[in-house]
């Protein structure tokens, strides 16, 4: 049974398509900018950027910087019409076990007419999850494991130039996909012990609450 889980203070958030670079936070390692940060977009500032970086990095460690940097950035080159929105909301212990807890809103909606219930999930683990984590050759975080929570929307549409005209009109249906995953776990994946799909069938993953079984249709990316 899942226990509460130990949240931070106060909810951290990166708006707007932002991804990381080790420039503003100091970090080592090749990250790059994959996007532009919009520093004139309201709250959104230079400094409280900086400053959410650098608190997430403090109570964290840098490769959680690095990791909540590449999710986001995967989300908004794989589809994000909406805003994009990355946290990192503390701790939840489950199981004996403690997780640190990536929050990710991606602003995708994806298309029903391509892709069913269960290849959802699968989707989002292999264009952002799996392709995030494989940015690393080791990852160090504190704690047993990292809960990764994405929330994306579907719905049918032609074009995507149809599903921007009418966003605000017609979101999609939310859902959401949560994967716990074990640290060492994920160290045979970048190791290349393990697969993705091996990755996931030793986690647990959730959808809308629900324990759901998630196959990949495709060979996962490489490094």
């Amino acid at each position: 049974m899942m226990t509460p889980a130990r949240r931070a203070s106060r909810p951290r958030r990166l708006r707007g398509w932002l991804a990381l670079t080790a420039v503003l936070v100091g970090c080592t390692g090749g990250a790059r900018a994959q996007a532009t940060p919009d520093f004139n977009d309201g709250p959104s500032s230079k400094t409280e950027i900086l400053n959410v970086m650098q608190d997430v990095r403090r109570k964290y460690g840098s490769d959680a910087v690095m990791l909540q940097g590449h999710l986001m950035s995967h989300a908004v080159r794989n589809g994000a019409v909406g805003e994009t929105v990355s946290g990192v909301d503390g701790f939840e212990d489950r199981d004996g076990k403690r997780f640190v807890i990536f929050r990710l809103e991606t602003g995708i909606i994806y298309n029903d007419r391509e892709l069913d219930t269960a290849s959802r999930p699968a989707r989002a683990w292999t264009d952002i999850i799996e392709a995030s984590l494989r940015t690393f050759h080791t990852l160090a975080l504190p704690g047993d494991g990292i809960v990764l929570r994405l929330a994306y929307a579907h719905r049918g549409y032609d074009s995507e130039a149809e599903l921007r005209t009418h966003l605000r009109e017609q979101p999609g249906t939310p859902e959401t996909a949560v994967f716990y995953l074990m640290l060492p776990d994920v160290g045979d994946l970048l190791s290349d012990r393990i697969t993705g799909q091996q990755l996931i069938e030793r986690s647990t993953t959730l959808v809308n609450g629900t324990a759901a079984r998630v196959s990949l249709a495709a060979p996962t990316p490489d490094h």
